[in-house]
């Protein structure tokens, strides 16, 4: 955490702005739809399936992503038989910034509030990406799924004792305004970025920058982040017990951000997990890897 916001304020001071509001689009996307409970507004969308119906898969992003990570998968998925659920988590892409005062409610039960306002008695594949993971893993823990799939998985922690003050300050803000809106205008430093968590040139050099960046644009991205690193509910691995369904692990050798202990924490978690390394592949294998991720998934979820 310490070196995090250290970071983030080097970075933030090199900058040199000053932080001023933007509104996000009404509908970023053509098929946007919007789910509310409390004072919050989750984005998501749905990538209906062609051919057969297989079922329905709820994809959850990671940290500094959203919806727009797993377009790819979503296509070769949905190009199979599966509808997918893509939604933004609070804070990230277009659903609600966790602003000062919000009556703050759990991620983990607004995705599960969005899954049952979509089929309230379907059965759900639940998937998620590195910090979506973490998340994913709670909510499989406390609502029944027949599949739970965790490409680079994240476990979540809890903002440390004494720090919470700091984290959600004035200053603290600023800094998070101005790191993610305006750091992120920086192509070349974007596309450096994204060749780090893939290990892949061409399609870093190629990537529509605009999917990742223009959310940042969206109003309260300062105060969203800070509260949101107070608010994150810690990812519980002691209690994987409770998941009956069957699980698949993914990971990359070329992860940079997941290191061995993370890795070993899930795998810990899971001893009976369905285990996968992408050989070549960076934590963001689900973008320029999706093909062959999406087989994957197939394989597993039509033979789990």
């Amino acid at each position: 955490m310490k070196r995090f916001l250290s970071v983030i304020l080097v970075f933030a001071l090199l900058c040199g702005v000053v932080s001023v509001a933007a509104c996000a689009v009404d509908t970023p996307y053509d098929d946007s739809l919007f789910y509310t409970q409390g004072d919050y507004e989750i984005h998501y969308r749905i990538i209906e399936h062609e051919g057969d119906f297989k079922g329905r898969i709820m994809m959850l992003h990671g940290f500094m992503c959203s919806t727009y990570a797993w377009r790819n998968m979503a296509a070769g998925l949905s190009a199979r038989g599966y509808d997918c659920v893509l939604a933004d988590l609070p804070n990230f892409g277009y659903s609600t910034r966790e602003y000062d005062g919000i009556n703050v409610i759990e991620r983990e039960k607004l995705i599960i509030g969005l899954m049952k306002s979509i089929d309230p008695d379907g059965e759900w594949i639940l998937a998620g990406h590195s910090m979506g993971g973490g998340v994913a893993t709670n909510i499989a823990e406390e609502f029944p799924v027949k599949d739970l799939l965790l490409f680079c998985p994240a476990p979540q922690s809890t903002c440390p004792e004494g720090f919470e003050g700091i984290v959600t300050s004035k200053p603290m803000q600023w800094i998070m305004n101005a790191f993610f809106r305006y750091g992120t205008k920086i192509t070349p430093l974007v596309r450096i970025i994204v060749y780090a968590a893939t290990r892949n040139l061409k399609f870093s050099m190629e990537y529509d920058t605009h999917g990742v960046t223009d959310p940042f644009l969206y109003e309260g991205i300062g105060a969203g982040m800070c509260n949101m690193l107070v608010n994150v509910r810690e990812t519980d691995l002691e209690n994987t017990d409770k998941i009956s369904c069957p699980v698949m692990l993914v990971n990359a050798d070329g992860d940079i951000i997941i290191n061995d202990n993370m890795r070993q924490q899930f795998y810990d978690a899971f001893p009976k997990a369905e285990k996968h390394i992408v050989e070549g592949g960076g934590h963001q294998c689900i973008e320029d890897r999706a093909d062959e991720l999406v087989q994957i998934s197939v394989d597993f979820i039509e033979n789990a």
